[in-house]
């Protein structure tokens, strides 16, 4: 039995309603994510709040996680990972075949800060094609600027040529959309099955990529069910936390994953773009050929997922 909370239903007038002391405590979703210093806004009020209470979470505890807040006991749930984010497309087993016409395929739903970035650099180096990338929601150019400074600073005017142009606003002022229903996992990989098999990189939109803890959501699994390619703008560490407790397989013969190392999320993003980059000009044929490179790990993220090994590789980390 958990006490189920979300991040808005835990503080109640000023204080904490936990009627059952020892009863578990579950927090689903992403929390708002983690500061610099890995502070969570939730996690600072329980814990100013002294609750004893196991707390469980999407998120894999780190040691560096757990020496954070050393009042809370910090809990992974596998299986509350696995029903929320991981299950959806286990349905889905047949894709249409590959055949990369396209370069970049990105999927951008909720405006995230960190969306509103990806999608502007994405236009701004010539990458959104709006018959593959989406983009549901609207901003103003000032909007993005005040995001770039937030990260920046004093270098805005640096980086902001990475993601602001002439033909900006406009852009930034129209909805680029396929219709999806947002959640419905199941179905929405049969709207995207065609635009994944015909981009030679899925460029996943993770979650809040500014912060900075990883988390992990369904998004790069659409690229495994439909055999693609993906690199994710994520938080620092993401790829790296994907292989160690997920247990999936980097595509290291094609993509250097140095980016992922940079904590900044605006120098991270540039850092991505700059490296996808050096594919764009090819050939579809080139891109395809490429893409035969990392046929063996393809295939292994495909079964790894289907055969339920993910599970097996996470369960190691669920210390209930």
């Amino acid at each position: 039995m958990y006490l189920k909370a979300n991040k808005y239903e835990l503080l109640m007038n000023g204080s904490l309603d936990l009627p059952f002391r020892n009863t578990p405590i579950l927090i689903i979703d992403h929390l708002n994510g983690f500061d610099s210093s890995l502070g969570n806004g939730i996690f600072d009020s329980l814990s100013e709040y002294n609750v004893e209470n196991p707390i469980f979470t999407q998120y894999i505890i780190s040691k560096e996680l757990a020496q954070r807040y050393p009042k809370l006991s910090l809990h992974f749930s596998v299986y509350q990972q696995n029903k929320i984010n991981f299950s959806h497309l286990l349905t889905y087993k047949i894709h249409p075949k590959v055949n990369i016409k396209n370069f970049i395929c990105s999927l951008n739903g909720s405006a995230h800060v960190s969306r509103k970035l990806l999608t502007a650099i994405l236009h701004k180096f010539k990458f959104f094609d709006n018959n593959y990338c989406s983009k549901n929601y609207t901003h103003s150019i000032d909007t993005l600027d005040g995001h770039i400074s937030d990260y920046t600073g004093i270098n805005n005017r640096y980086y902001k040529k990475f993601f602001i142009s002439e033909e900006s606003e406009n852009f930034f002022q129209t909805i680029y959309s396929f219709g999806h229903v947002r959640f419905d996992h199941a179905n929405n990989i049969y709207n995207l099955e065609t635009k994944l098999t015909e981009s030679f990189v899925h460029v996943v939109s993770e979650t809040i990529a500014t912060s900075y803890y990883p988390f992990v959501t369904e998004k790069f699994l659409y690229s495994v069910v439909t055999r693609g390619l993906f690199v994710a703008y994520a938080q620092p560490g993401w790829h790296q936390h994907l292989e160690k407790y997920y247990g999936f397989k980097l595509y290291t013969k094609l993509f250097d994953y140095r980016f992922d190392n940079i904590f900044n999320p605006v120098e991270r993003l540039v850092e991505l773009m700059t490296m996808v980059g050096k594919f764009a000009h090819l050939s579809h044929a080139d891109l395809y050929d490429l893409y035969l490179m990392e046929q063996d790990t393809i295939d292994f993220n495909h079964d790894h997922y289907f055969s339920g090994d993910y599970l097996t590789h996470l369960k190691q980390y669920d210390d209930r």
